[in-house]
């Protein structure tokens, strides 16, 4: 039977009946226990918007974010890298200045021991 075809009065008993329905479904402990967990996965919905917000404000902060940090890290390991290319580099030429030193002061001994030796010879020679 349609609904336009019923009189008031059956509507007003089916619309009483519906409510009663509904009424027990409301106090039904399977639906309390359904929306207490609807309820409860909505809150923790809310929490993981919240916590999600966090961490991209975290990760996206211009000034101390995570990836700016990343970057910082990235920049001063670099530098640091070619700091230690440097400082090689600067031990290397002090290697090779101290080598050349200590070659130049033998040479420099070979010489002037030789130069004595020769100015030896020749004071004994012509003086005694």
């Amino acid at each position: 039977m349609n609904n336009q075809d019923k009189s008031p009065k059956e509507l007003i008993e089916d619309l009483y009946e519906l409510f009663s329905t509904f009424k027990k479904r409301m106090e039904d402990p399977n639906y309390i226990q359904i929306e207490n967990s609807i309820q409860a996965m909505m809150k923790n919905q809310e929490d993981l918007k919240t916590e999600v917000k966090e961490l991209k404000r975290q990760l996206l902060n211009p000034f101390d974010g995570v990836i700016v940090e990343t970057r910082k890290n990235t920049e001063h390991r670099k530098g640091v890298e070619e700091e230690e290319l440097q400082r090689l580099e600067f031990i290397e030429e002090h290697k090779a200045l101290v080598r050349w030193k200590s070659s130049f002061t033998k040479i420099s001994i070979g010489i002037l021991t030789s130069a004595g030796a020769v100015l030896t010879w020749l004071l004994s020679k012509y003086f005694g």
